[in-house]
């Protein structure tokens, strides 16, 4: 029985070591985390209901069966150089964007696909927020965005063609 006790302790001790080992290595990290830097990434599911994260699969599905609107928030210069095929450009590079009024017009009920450039990319979030503001109500993010999508060899568009 002491035995077990002695290793379990061992067992607590190298756990509570390695969480302030990996605090101490990432402290400028976890100071930014503190101060809120980080807000803007997460999706609180109370304050933005009508936003979920989707694979590339349910992507390239909605977008296949011509089911959602699809926007791009890349800058436009990587937009032109490829995109998802129909897709439009809305740049996500504000704060607070401003949704054109043709996008406005769009039924608040229709499905809208955001995605980005991928990996660390938050412009599809940011943009997703604000069309959540606006009152559409089903938002789907892709998650992997642009690179995913070209890796995974599906359809692509060149040039500022857009719905």
């Amino acid at each position: 029985m002491s035995e077990t006790r002695k290793i379990v302790r061992q067992v607590l001790v190298i756990g509570a070591l390695s969480v302030l080992l990996a605090a101490a290595v990432h402290f400028p990290l976890v100071k930014r985390f503190a101060r809120g830097e980080f807000r803007e990434t997460f999706l609180s599911p109370t304050e933005y209901p009508g936003i979920r994260l989707i694979t590339i699969q349910e992507a390239e599905d909605l977008w296949a069966a011509g089911e959602a609107v699809v926007f791009d928030a890349r800058l436009e210069r990587l937009f032109r150089e490829s995109h998802v095929p129909r897709a439009r450009n809305l740049p996500a590079t504000e704060s607070k964007l401003k949704i054109p009024p043709d996008v406005l017009e769009l039924q608040r009920e229709r499905t809208l696909v955001v995605y980005c450039e991928g990996g660390d990319c938050q412009s599809s979030l940011a943009l997703a927020k604000s069309l959540h503001d606006e009152g559409f109500e089903d938002i789907r993010v892709m998650t992997g965005g642009w690179e995913e999508w070209e890796k995974a060899g599906l359809p692509q568009e060149k040039g500022d063609d857009q719905e």
